[in-house]
């Protein structure tokens, strides 16, 4: 018996050693992690108003695939005291999406944005929106994406039990009728919101302009007549591309063509 419970206390230590050493292995991966290393240094470069290095690392996170809202907060942040305009007004823009698909508060990122394109220069007027359009991009925006997507399985769920409840009572039952036509209403309700909800933080075309200044053609040519100067940061929509050309749309409704490496979309 006493051999029996020294072998189970021997076993015991031996796993509980090798947790210990598991973890501090992953402990100093994780601290090894050249993506968080990166990270953790533009933060001290931004402490220090060294924004240049700190934007450049940002930039860096981002290439590694890291899909943050804060990362893009940040390199936003310090692309605008660095005073790259048209990479400010990117960062901020792809920062707002990725907050608002996750649910996340939004405030800071759109008080930045507001702030980095008021720096822009010569930034088309923006029409605004109708009342009913403000409205409802403040119903799709009230939960996240996978918010709404969840409560559309649930409603699924539910118009399911009722349809199985409906035909197993009959179709006489006008509670479970009313019941089942006001679920199927709202099933088809939040199938539109979430779709909205995609298409709003997944927007098809957006673009932001990252050259110092961009010429806007008539035509895919630079032979055609010059319409107007691009500053950078200012927002578009891409329509067509045609080679090393995109047809864009400006938030003036004005379209024209521009060298598709003056842009980047989001």
């Amino acid at each position: 018996m006493k051999q029996g419970r020294a072998k189970t206390r021997f076993w015991i230590k031996m796993l509980w050693i090798a947790g210990c050493l598991l973890m501090g292995w992953g402990m100093s991966g994780y601290a090894e992690d050249p993506v968080l290393t990166h990270f953790s240094k533009a933060n001290a470069y931004f402490q220090q108003k060294k924004y240049d290095s700190a934007f450049q690392l940002y930039k860096a996170c981002i290439s590694e695939g890291i899909v943050s809202p804060d990362v893009y907060y940040n390199a936003g942040c310090a692309a605008f005291e660095s005073r790259h305009m048209g990479e400010a007004v990117y960062y901020f823009r792809k920062a707002l999406l990725l907050a608002q698909e996750k649910g996340l508060p939004t405030a800071d990122i759109e008080h930045n944005l507001h702030v980095a394109e008021q720096q822009v220069k010569d930034m088309p007027e923006t029409l605004p929106p109708l009342f009913f359009v403000s409205v409802w991009f403040r119903l799709v925006h009230m939960f996240s994406l996978n918010t709404w997507a969840l409560l559309l399985v649930v409603n699924i769920w539910i118009v399911a039990l009722l349809l199985a409840i409906r035909w197993l009572k009959g179709q006489n039952k006008s509670g479970v009728k009313y019941i089942f036509g006001a679920s199927i209403c709202s099933l088809l309700l939040l199938i539109v919101i979430a779709l909205s909800a995609y298409q709003s933080t997944h927007p098809h075309g957006a673009a932001v302009c990252i050259a110092p200044q961009a010429a806007l053609y008539t035509a895919p040519d630079t032979q055609s007549e010059v319409m107007t100067q691009l500053s950078e940061g200012v927002p578009c929509e891409v329509l067509d591309m045609a080679g090393s050309w995109c047809k864009i749309q400006l938030p003036n409704h004005i379209s024209g063509w521009v060298k598709a490496d003056a842009i980047r979309q989001l």
